[in-house]
């Protein structure tokens, strides 16, 4: 059963979304993330950043996709305030510099490999730099939402990509929710 605090995922095919999953370690097939805020009786109403900042919807807005769901290891008071503490983001932007950031560095990275005699192997989450600033990609706002409440879903420091979820998951710090 879905609760309020769950994270929900959907993965994305365009070619950003395939060259992440290329080269991007640990593999995760999903790519936009969002928060399950309240339910409504008729449906779930969610937070998620998407183009124009921390929105809220609806989660029959994914109706018909491939959505999975997720748990925070930590006590249900937590989990329930986690989209009730990113609402204090409400006006923030979208982060289109990290979005730009990510891809410089990982280019940059695979230059670097390349000059070395490396070979092109894959980039985790720890390293690209990232810097905590008042807008938020997809991953930042639902990573945001739990540090404001205590929890850290991805270590402080760590860029909060969706590899960097995957890894949470590997580490037990999410866990996969059937929706019911």
């Amino acid at each position: 059963m879905i609760e309020s605090g769950d994270i929900f995922a959907t993965p994305n095919n365009s070619l950003i979304g395939k060259l992440a999953r290329k080269l991007i370690r640990p593999y995760n097939d999903r790519f936009h993330y969002g928060l399950v805020w309240e339910n409504l009786g008729d449906g779930y109403l969610i937070l998620e950043s998407v183009g124009k900042g921390i929105a809220v919807g609806r989660l029959s807005f994914y109706d018909g996709q491939d959505v999975k769901f997720y748990r925070v290891d930590c006590p249900s008071e937590l989990r329930y305030s986690a989209p009730y503490a990113l609402t204090k983001h409400g006006r923030s932007k979208y982060d289109y510099l990290l979005i730009l950031r990510i891809i410089v560095q990982g280019l940059w990275t695979v230059f670097k490999n390349l000059l070395k005699g490396e070979g092109i192997h894959p980039i985790r989450a720890e390293d690209l730099s990232w810097a905590r600033d008042n807008s938020f990609v997809c991953t930042e706002a639902v990573d945001e939402a739990y540090k404001m409440v205590g929890v850290s879903i991805i270590p402080y420091g760590v860029c909060p990509i969706p590899a960097a979820f995957r890894q949470a998951e590997l580490e037990g710090r999410i866990s996969e929710q059937k929706r019911s």
